[in-house]
């Protein structure tokens, strides 16, 4: 008897899941193609960006080896090339190398072009204000001071990744503009608050014991860049 009323229970439990194959079995499988077939299509994407990222970062390499093969122009012009055509990372990276170079030559004016190309390029703030901040610097050292002071300003924001190296050199350019208040107010503001690196708050104590001097400040020095923009970076950027 036990086993007889087994045997009817399995039969209506298949009977119950024939009823449901026959009313959800096409929605299931519909569901059971979209999740293959999505898997699928984030394996290609992944496949198809790692196939990317090593092709731009052969022509990369590729412009590199010619300004160290002695060909400084034909470097800038791939650069500037890769800058035009490559993913948002490596185009700025790019751009900033091209900048590079140009300052290396002398040629001021096109390297504050291709930092501004380049900030444009980026999207991480790090990046874009990284940028901003080597052609700032490029301008103080022309004796741009006004262009500087409108292009620094922003950067100055609380918590900006480069926020205390921008109120340097904002308070630079707004002494040698001949405006002391506001020069005295960042030099002020880097000495008393917490977190800014010792050598900024010692340049800026330096910077206050010169306000009543007739003295010209020594222009801070520019931000390296090995420690900030690497091909790394540029691939994370992506």
């Amino acid at each position: 008897m036990v086993d007889f009323i087994n045997e009817v229970e399995e039969e209506l439990r298949k009977d119950d899941y024939n009823r449901l194959l026959k009313k959800y079995g096409p929605a299931i499988g519909v569901v059971l193609f979209l999740i293959v077939a999505g898997t699928g299509y984030i394996e290609y994407r992944k496949y198809a960006d790692d196939k990317k990222a090593q092709a731009v970062s052969s022509i990369y390499t590729a412009a590199d080896k010619k300004l160290d093969d002695g060909r400084p122009d034909e470097a800038v012009a791939a650069f500037v090339d890769l800058g035009a055509t490559g993913p948002d990372g490596y185009a700025g990276l790019s751009l900033m190398r091209a900048a590079a170079i140009r300052k290396e030559q002398g040629d001021i004016i096109g390297a504050v072009k291709f930092f501004d190309q380049a900030a444009e390029k980026f999207s991480a703030a790090r990046h874009k204000q990284l940028a901003q901040l080597k052609a700032a610097y490029l301008l103080a050292d022309q004796g741009a001071y006004a262009d500087v002071i409108s292009r620094v300003g922003p950067l100055t924001e609380t918590e900006a990744p480069y926020e205390f190296l921008a109120r340097e050199l904002l308070g630079y350019a707004y002494f040698e503009s001949g405006d002391k208040p506001s020069a005295r107010e960042q030099f002020a503001y880097l000495t008393s608050i917490p977190g800014v690196p010792a050598s900024v708050k010692q340049r800026a104590e330096q910077s206050m014991a010169l306000m009543g001097t007739k003295a010209a400040l020594t222009a801070p020095k520019p931000v390296t860049e090995p420690a900030i923009a690497t091909q790394e970076d540029a691939t994370n950027e992506d």
